[in-house]
C-alpha cells in the first residue's frame, strides 16, 4: 500500500517506508478496534499512506468527498495515534489524491493499484473491526426500531411494503444502517439473483461527479437501475446539490418504473426534510416513512450485553459484569453508536481484550466519551426520584414504613452514595434525620439487588438517567 518513490536517492528510504507503514497499520488495528464496521471499512481501511517528503507523511484520500468525511470526523484521533505510536515522531498530514501535484501523482502512480498487488502477492488479509456482522439475527429489536425492522424484513421477503419507496428516518446512531445492512444480508440468503445496491448519498455524489468529470455517467446509471432494491444511506447529506439531487432523481424513478423497491435512509421526517428540490422532495414526501428512535434502557443494556458477549467469545478475560453494563448504560447518553463506541474504546483499554477490565477502566472510558461530569446534590438525586416514582417530597423523607415509600426511598439513598461523595450519616440526616445504619442497610440492599434483580436495575438506571439529565440543564 505504501510505495514512496519521492526519496529514492536515500539509502535508508525502504526502512523508513517499512517503519512508517507498520505504524500506519497500528493507527488502523486501534481505529478498528474503536469504529463502527462500516465506518472503517467504508473511509479508514481505504486511506493509503504514499510517501514522505522531507520527514512529513503523506496519507491519501481517494477524493475530495473521502477526505472531508476523514476531516471532519477522524484527523483528530488519527493524528493523535499517529503521534503517540511513530517513534520517530514525524508529521502525518491527509490530502486528496485526486487533486495532489501531478509530479507526486506521477512519481507514485496508483497507490491504491499498487495497494492490490501487495495484497495479492502477500495474501494479507484486511484489517477486521472484530465487530459482529449486521444482520437481523443480531439486530436488537425494541419500541424504537420494531416497525422499521418488520419493515425491513418484509422488504427482503419480497412481500407488499406499501409505496415502492420507503423511507427510514431518525438520529443518528439509532442504527438504520445496521436495518438496511440486514435487509441486504436477508436478501442475499433468500434469493443471490436479486440485486441489492447499497451506497451511501456521499457514495452517490462521487460516483456522480466522477462521471460528469468524464462525460459518461453511463456506469452508475447501469449500476442502479438494474437494482431490485436500492438503498440510498444518509440521503440528507445530498440536501443542496441541485444536479446530484436530479440524477438520484432520475435513479430513483427508474428503479420502482421497473418494479424495484427503494429504501432512503435519512435523519428527518418527509415534513421536516429542508434543502431539496420540488421533485425529490415530492418523492419523499410520498414515500412510506418509518421512524426510529433512540432505544430504550433495556434496549441500550441488551445492545452492551451482546457486544460484550460478542467480544469475550474470543477474548475470555474480557468480561463485564452487570455493575459495569449498568454503569455504561448510565454513564453513556448517546445512541446505540455512542454505547458500541465506549466497549470497544473499554476493549482497547484492557490491552485490547488481554485484562479484565476494571472499575477504574471504565471511569476513565465514560470520562473520555462523556466528559466530566458534575457530583449531584442530594436534592436533585431525590427530584429525580421523584419523577420516576408516584410520591411526593413527604412521603420520601418521612417516616413511613409503607413498601412504596420504602423502596424508592432506598434508591435514592443507594445514588446518593454512589454519585455523591457524602457519607452515611449526610445521607441519613437528609432523609428526615435518618439513622446511618439504616443508609448503610439500604445501600446494601440495592447493591446487592442490582446484578440479579432486573427490576430494580432498570429503576436505578432510570433515576440515575433522570438525575444527570437534570445536571445537563443546569440544576445542581
Amino acid at each position: 500500500m505504501f510505495a514512496s518513490r519521492v526519496n529514492q536517492g536515500n539509502e535508508n528510504q525502504e526502512g523508513v517506508e517499512a517503519t512508517g507503514q507498520r505504524v500506519w497499520e497500528d493507527v488502523q488495528a486501534v481505529l478498528a478496534s474503536r469504529l463502527p464496521p462500516e465506518e472503517f471499512d467504508r473511509w479508514i481501511a481505504d486511506l493509503c499512506l504514499v510517501a514522505e517528503v522531507d520527514g512529513e507523511f503523506l496519507l491519501a484520500a481517494r477524493d475530495p468527498v473521502a477526505l472531508d468525511r476523514v476531516n471532519t470526523r477522524h484527523k483528530r484521533e488519527i493524528e493523535r495515534l499517529w503521534a503517540g505510536m511513530d517513534p520517530q515522531g514525524r508529521a502525518l498530514k491527509l490530502i486528496c489524491w485526486r487533486t495532489a501535484p501531478a509530479e507526486l501523482r506521477d512519481l507514485i502512480g496508483d497507490p491504491w493499484e499498487a495497494g492490490a498487488e501487495a495484497e495479492a502477492d502477500d495474501v494479507m488479509p484486511a484489517p477486521s473491526t472484530g465487530g459482529p456482522a449486521m444482520t437481523f439475527d443480531n439486530l436488537v429489536v425494541g419500541p424504537s426500531n420494531q416497525i422499521a425492522a418488520e419493515m425491513a424484513k418484509r422488504i427482503a421477503a419480497g412481500l407488499p411494503a406499501g409505496t415502492p419507496i420507503t423511507l427510514l428516518y431518525g438520529p443518528q446512531g439509532t442504527g438504520k444502517t445496521h436495518i438496511v445492512m440486514s435487509l441486504r444480508a436477508e436478501v442475499e440468503v433468500r434469493d443471490p439473483k436479486r440485486k441489492v445496491v447499497y451506497l451511501t448519498a456521499e457514495e452517490f455524489m462521487s460516483a456522480y461527479l466522477d462521471g460528469v468529470k468524464a462525460r459518461d455517467t453511463s456506469g452508475l446509471k447501469r449500476r442502479l437501475r438494474t437494482a431490485a432494491i436500492l438503498i440510498v444511506d444518509d440521503l440528507h447529506r445530498i440536501a443542496g446539490k441541485p444536479g446530484t439531487e436530479n440524477e438520484l432523481y432520475q435513479n430513483i424513478r427508474e428503479v420502482t418504473g421497473n418494479g424495484g423497491q427503494v429504501v432512503l435512509v435519512g435523519d428527518a421526517a418527509p415534513g421536516e426534510t429542508v434543502g431539496f428540490g420540488q421533485r425529490l422532495r415530492g418523492e419523499i414526501k410520498g414515500a412510506t416513512a418509518v421512524e426510529v428512535g433512540l432505544p430504550d434502557g433495556a434496549m441500550r443494556r441488551e445492545i452492551l450485553t451482546r457486544l460484550a458477549r460478542h467480544i469475550a467469545a474470543n477474548h475470555p478475560d474480557f468480561l463485564l459484569g452487570d455493575d459495569m453494563i449498568q454503569k455504561l448504560n448510565s454513564g453513556i447518553r448517546g445512541p446505540g453508536r455512542e454505547l458500541t463506541g465506549a466497549v470497544w474504546s473499554l476493549f482497547t483499554e484492557a490491552n485490547f481484550g488481554e485484562e479484565t477490565p476494571t472499575m477504574d477502566m471504565l471511569d476513565r472510558v465514560i470520562r473520555r466519551h462523556s466528559g466530566e461530569t458534575r457530583e449531584p446534590t442530594i436534592d436533585v438525586i431525590k427530584k429525580a426520584t421523584l419523577k420516576v416514582f408516584p410520591i411526593n417530597k413527604t412521603d420520601l423523607e418521612g417516616p413511613s414504613k409503607m413498601q412504596a415509600y420504602v423502596y424508592p426511598r432506598q434508591i435514592a439513598m443507594y445514588l446518593c452514595r454512589t454519585m455523591t461523595r457524602k457519607s452515611f450519616p449526610q445521607i441519613g440526616r437528609a432523609f428526615g434525620k435518618r439513622d446511618h445504619t439504616t443508609v448503610l442497610y439500604a445501600f446494601r440492599r440495592i447493591k446487592k439487588a442490582v446484578p440479579d434483580d432486573v427490576r430494580i436495575a432498570e429503576d436505578v438506571a432510570k433515576v440515575e438517567a433522570i438525575v444527570l439529565d437534570l445536571l445537563e440543564s443546569g440544576q445542581s
